[in-house]
Parts: structure tokens; sequence; C-alpha cells
């Protein structure tokens, strides 16, 4: 017998057009979906120059938004498709903060000592750091670089690093956002993705880290998981009920190429929800979220209030123009000046280069202002366009820039538009990567159609040849 949660749900899922939206080619399909992090993506860039870098002092101003990868971790999730090295040594730890502080200073060499709007350390797993080289991260961030106080501050934890004394090193360092992975409060879906906790694990950490002084505590889901079924996803909301986190995130499992979920689900798909499940548990994380008083300022983003709102990706994603990205470590991604590149996604070779005292760049490129425009509108959308701040960064209105693409979405019902914004419907915010890919240029298109959507989005080492 269906909860009154699936049961609302399923009422909602029968009443969207959601076959007109497929029949427009704006459908959802694990097969060809990827998450709009650059534009356009990875594998479709060319090598590109460290002095392409140093080209956009002009045009870079005095803030950036701060990312810095930290790619170590103990084991490896089976859905992770994201950079890491696995049981590191002391050693190797050490040779690569080194190498990360060595980077830190020379981009202070190049632009000054920039002001960092924001902070974001990711990973991989950052708690895989000891306290004592915690508090030597900080110390070159803040000596390189402005961090005002009040400014946000994240560090991602996986629930088996969680420690006081660690907890207490962040506090020291002005940390005052912690992300965590908890991907599924189900112990037995936790253990077939390797993840290396408990479900009461992961909630003795979250308490941990409350305990410590943190209130702005993000959790992160994934819905998608092999053997994840709609009574398991609500009884994964039902734990962040009792636990009122300040925000939580619920992602749509990328399934990539050279992970251990991507040949399971080759082997047998019927091991994976289907599509319509997860559109149902889509669905059902919006209307649970709704009734705990969340609000969704981004597609997947749901926060408490609004000053736990998430600066580090309005700056990453709506005001990349205003405030740039600048991301340091293995395999980083930057965008600086309309140059958008990716750092080296090897750990030796990234050692290697600033040992030499070279920026360790390896694949990007210069956007137009017209493509700047797009980029945009295919990362802002997912949050919602201010439409005067964008006329303001480029110039032209919105809507009147793409209107005929802008027309065909609110006709489908996936946008609303005001004098004011552009935003997302209910029914636009479900499918929001496809219908922000309907904002790529022709050109794009076109590259990105050659492109196998299972590599997208990837760093893994061997696309560096």
């Amino acid at each position: 017998m269906e909860s009154q949660l699936i049961k609302k749900a399923h009422g909602i899922q029968r009443q969207l057009p959601i076959q007109e939206v497929y029949g427009a080619g704006i459908g959802r399909s694990r097969d060809a979906y990827f998450l709009n992090i650059a534009y356009p993506s990875l594998q479709a860039m060319d090598v590109l120059q460290p002095q392409t870098i140093t080209d956009a002092i002009p045009t870079i101003g005095h803030k950036v938004a701060l990312y810095i990868h930290i790619p170590f971790c103990t084991r490896l999730c089976y859905y992770c498709h994201y950079y890491k090295v696995f049981g590191a040594g002391q050693g190797l730890v050490e040779s690569y903060l080194s190498a990360l502080f060595k980077e830190i200073e020379l981009y202070a060499d190049i632009f000054g000592r920039l002001e960092a709007a924001s902070v974001y350390i990711g990973g991989g797993t950052p708690s895989y750091l000891e306290p004592d080289q915690m508090k030597r991260l900080f110390h070159h961030i803040r000596r390189d670089l402005v961090v005002l106080l009040g400014t946000e501050i994240t560090f991602e934890m996986h629930p088996e690093s969680v420690t006081r004394d660690r907890l207490e090193a962040l506090r020291a360092c002005g940390v005052n956002r912690i992300s965590m992975g908890v991907e599924s409060f189900d112990d037995e879906i936790l253990t077939s993705e390797n993840r290396g906790h408990t479900s009461d694990e992961a909630v003795r950490a979250y308490e941990t880290i409350r305990h410590a002084g943190f209130d702005n505590i993000n959790l992160d889901l994934i819905y998608g998981l092999r053997r994840q079924t709609v009574s398991v996803w609500e009884q994964n909301l039902a734990q962040i009920a009792e636990l009122m986190p300040a925000s939580m995130c619920a992602y749509y499992l990328r399934v990539k190429t050279s992970t251990p979920d991507a040949k399971l689900y080759l082997a047998g798909a019927d091991g994976f929800p289907s599509e319509e499940d997860l559109l149902l548990m889509h669905i059902m994380t919006c209307e649970a979220m709704k009734e705990l008083e969340y609000d969704q300022p981004i597609v997947d983003w749901f926060v408490r209030s609004a000053k736990h709102f998430h600066q580090y990706q309005d700056h990453n994603w709506r005001q990349t123009d205003r405030v740039p990205l600048l991301g340091l470590g293995a395999s980083a991604y930057s965008y600086l000046g309309g140059v958008q590149y990716y750092n080296i996604n090897d750990i030796t070779k990234y050692i290697a280069q600033l040992k030499e005292g070279t920026l360790p760049v390896w694949k990007g490129e210069v956007l137009p202002p017209h493509e700047r425009m797009r980029r945009t509108a295919v990362l802002g959308l997912k949050m919602g366009i201010d439409r005067g701040e964008f006329a303001s960064t480029y110039g032209v209105d919105f809507c009147k820039q793409f209107s005929a693409t802008t027309e065909q979405l609110e006709k489908l019902g996936l946008l609303e538009i005001t004098p004011q914004s552009v935003r997302l419907s209910y029914l636009g915010a479900l499918f929001a990567d496809e219908v922000c890919r309907k904002f790529y240029s022709p050109a794009v298109k076109q590259r990105m159609a050659a492109v196998d959507p299972w590599l997208v989005s990837t760093t893994h080492p061997r696309f560096n040849h």
C-alpha cells in the first residue's frame, strides 16, 4: 500500500505534461544524461597553454570564488567518477600539499592578492587530511588571498573521518559550512556502493559536527543508486526530516565510464531504478522538503532558511562573469576572465609541473562574449536568471537574446518568465539540465554531439592522453 507521500507524488506525476516534454526532445535518459558544469564539457576542450591564463589578467577583477581539490580517499565509491587517489601515505599527501601551496603562490604572483568571495574545499575526501595539514592549508590560503570575516567557507567531510580534532581544527581555521556526503541512509545500499560507513555512523557524524558548533551543515544524498526503491528513498527523506540539516542536496546518479556502477548498469539495468521511478523520487523530494518548509533556490538543493543559501554555488553558476572561479589542485576546474580550463588530473604530473614553477593547466578554451552569455544561461538558469543583473553584465535582455528558446520553453510549461526573472517551473526543474542544454550555441551543440555522454564531466586520468 502506497504511503501518502508516494501517492501524492504519483498524482503530480500523472498531471504533469511529461510526454509533451519528451516529445520536444527534452526528456531525461540515464544513457545520455550529464550535469552541466562546464560549457562546453571537458571532453570537447583542447589542450591549453598556461600563458592563456596570464593573458586574462586585465579582465579578472579582484574577487574570485575559490575551489580547492583534495583528491585523497580511503576507498572507491562505486558511483564516483571524480579524480581521486586511494590510501595515500603521508609522504604523498605532503608532496601534494607542497605543490598546492606553490600553485596558490603562483596565482598570487600573477594576479596579486585576490579576495576570496567564497571558499570551497572539495574532493575526493578533504577530511582525509590531518588537523595540522588543514591548518597549514588555510594558512596558505589566507597568506596569499584576502578572506574577509563572514565569507562562506565550505569543507567536505566523509562520515568515517569526522573526528573532534578535525572539527576543532576547521573551526579554528574559520570554516563555517560543512558538507557531508551520506548518499544513502540504507545500509544495504551503502555496502553495495562501498561507502565505508553505516547509516547510524552517518547520523552520529552529523551530530558530532553539530555539537562541535557548526549550524550550517549540508547533507548529500543520491537517488538512482543500485537496489534503491521508491520506498527506500522515502526512508531517506524521513531521516532528513528527523535531522533537519541546514541544507540537503539530492543528486541524480550519473553513470559514467570507468566506474563499477557503469559496468553493473551495462550488465543489467534492471538492478537500478527505472526512469519513471527516478522522476517519482525527484517529485517526492520536492514535496517532502516543501512540507518541511525548506526553500529550493537551486534545482537539487534545499535550504532551511535564506542564511544557509549556498554562496559558492551562486558564484560558480549564476554570477560566474562577476565572480570568476579559481580552481586549485589536481583536476580542479576554473573560469577566469572568459577562460575556462581544467588542471592536470594526474597527481604525479601535477606535482612535477609545480616543482618546475609552471601552472598545471591541462585543457580549456577562451570563450567569446556570445558564448559567455550562453554559459551563464546554461549554468545560471538552474538557480534562476535575474534579468536586470544579466542585462548589466552582458548589455542585453535575457529573453530578447534567447527569444526563440525562451518562447518554446515557456509554451511547454518549463519556464516561468516575469519582467524581473526567468526561472525553471516545477516541471522544468525536473528536467533542469536537459532544459538548459537548449541554450547551447549551434557550434557547441555540434561539438557536444561528437562526445560520448558517458564520458562527460569525468576527470578520469586516462583522458590525459
